[in-house]
């Protein structure tokens, strides 16, 4: 039998994702001319395209608005449940063939893992249990079932022109909360006015008009919750700058970055601001090692020019306020800002919980899963608070839940990061999109030390995105193996 050949144009003897067949498929050639021949017949219908994507996000975006309506209210836990139950169903519903990302099999080692704490003494209440199991997995979903559909380029150009308009729009409606006190103002997440009026006060800031207001909430019902979106318009934005796309999706582009930058800066969430300039900084060296020096001075010339410019914008609308958080930063080490706001959740979760929870601490016992279907009623086992990530790894399955699920964020950046930096013959912008998702990843592992960032809808959208991307990648190169054929 013959060797079978690469089926994916590149350097000779360059390992890496321009090798995808060669690793995940059988390596005779009529093995490789099968699966080739699957993804030109892979079903045509609706579950098995790309358009199931789209209208995911669509369902993602509804459900969140759903939340931010008064009259929607009794119906919050049904919008909070239909996003995370359709990602489940998914799983089965979805046509296609299967392609194995690299971060699935650490993926299903952590689900096993943290399946096992049903049976900690932890583990109060077995409905909990099943929500928090179900919320892990409805997270990660995305990258089985997603990986599965036909898509191409232009769908995953379609998908992230959609993830960008929305953040732009929660960037641009925080903006304009400053700017018009109380107009566009959602009514307060019924968690927070739970807190007290001190804390409820600790929200808001007084602008150079006097006003006193909530920082800018965008499409969420938490103060300061425009800033999420405002970063991802500032780094989405940055990706459609660079593309070859339409002179009016580069101008949009540039439109989201300035508006994102005022939007963050009145948010004053300076985790958020941090993390975005850590994103840049890496979708830059991407560039920088690939060679494409001029895409590189492109994005440092107007992302920096809009930062300085945005700023002056954002202090002139907010005040001294504005000015004063800011100035920390530079007041003082950028660490020991973190430690003074995030860094002692950091230390308490490897200083006490994980030595305290090895292997878990049960099922069901912070998050929404508690909060909505817990039994807090057990004195040795009480709800338990997670504020970060690294903190609920650590419920979920101890030492082996930290181990797998970084390691699953790893080999994703590792994968997209090769993608960026190979120069391939008919390759369109995958390279564009490789930086765009090595930068996007590296942020997201970035707010793992903020918040709990994969037990929520932000978790979801990562998989799907990166799923996407893959799923993508891997067609064109069928397509181009076939055709070489």
């Amino acid at each position: 039998m013959k060797a079978a050949r690469p089926v994916s144009p590149g350097r000779p003897g360059l390992r890496g994702p321009g090798v995808l067949h060669q690793r995940y498929v059988r390596r005779a050639p009529e093995a490789a001319a099968g699966a080739v021949a699957a993804s030109r017949e892979a079903p045509t219908g609706f579950l098995g395209s790309g358009r199931v994507v789209v209208v995911f996000i669509a369902l993602l975006f509804v459900c969140q608005l759903a939340l931010l309506v008064e009259a929607m209210a009794p119906l919050r836990v049904v919008f909070r449940i239909l996003a995370f139950g359709t990602s489940l169903a998914l799983l089965v519903l979805a046509k296609g063939r299967h392609v194995k990302h690299p971060a699935k099999p650490f993926l299903l080692a952590y689900v096993g893992v943290t399946a096992l704490n049903f049976f900690q003494p932890g583990t109060t209440s077995p409905l909990a249990a099943v929500a928090q199991v179900g919320i892990q997995a409805s997270v990660f979903a995305p990258l089985f079932w997603a990986s599965r559909l036909r898509i191409d380029e232009t769908m995953f150009r379609r998908i992230v022109l959609m993830l960008f308009l929305f953040n732009m729009g929660s960037a641009t409606l925080g903006v304009m909360q400053v700017y018009f006190p109380g107009r566009f103002q959602p009514a307060l997440s019924s968690i927070i006015e739970g807190q007290g009026e001190g804390y409820i006060r600790s929200l808001q800031f007084e602008t150079a008009s006097g006003a006193r207001v909530f920082r800018p909430m965008g499409l969420t019902d938490l103060p300061g919750g425009a800033a999420t979106g405002a970063f991802y318009a500032v780094l989405l934005g940055g990706a459609l700058l660079l593309s070859r796309q339409a002179t009016w999706k580069r101008v949009l582009g540039v439109g989201g970055i300035g508006v994102g930058l005022v939007s963050l800066y009145l948010c004053q969430v300076r985790a958020a601001a941090v993390t975005l300039l850590v994103c840049m900084l890496a979708m830059g060296l991407v560039l920088m090692v690939a060679g494409r020096l001029m895409r590189l001075a492109v994005l440092g010339g107007v992302v920096g020019g809009l930062a300085v410019v945005a700023f002056g914008w954002a202090v002139a609308v907010g005040g001294d306020a504005v000015l004063a958080r800011w100035s920390t930063l530079t007041a003082s080490d950028p660490s020991q800002v973190y430690q003074g706001n995030r860094g002692h959740f950091l230390d308490d979760t490897f200083g006490e919980r994980l030595p305290e929870y090895p292997l878990g601490a049960g099922l069901g016992r912070y998050g929404m899963a508690n909060a909505y279907f817990g039994d807090n009623s057990d004195r040795e086992h009480p709800p338990l608070w997670a504020e970060i990530q690294w903190t609920a790894w650590v419920y979920d399955g101890g030492l082996l839940a930290i181990v797998c699920y970084p390691l699953a964020l790893l080999v994703t950046m590792v994968w997209g990061f090769r993608v960026a930096i190979r120069r391939e013959e008919h390759a369109g912008e995958f390279w564009l999109w490789g930086s765009l998702l090595f930068a996007y990843d590296l942020g997201a592992v970035a707010l793992t030390f903020s918040y709990p960032f994969f037990m929520s809808q932000m978790g979801m959208e990562f998989w799907l995105l990166n799923a996407a991307f893959f799923s993508a990648y891997w067609n064109r190169n069928a397509t181009v193996h076939a055709h070489r054929r």
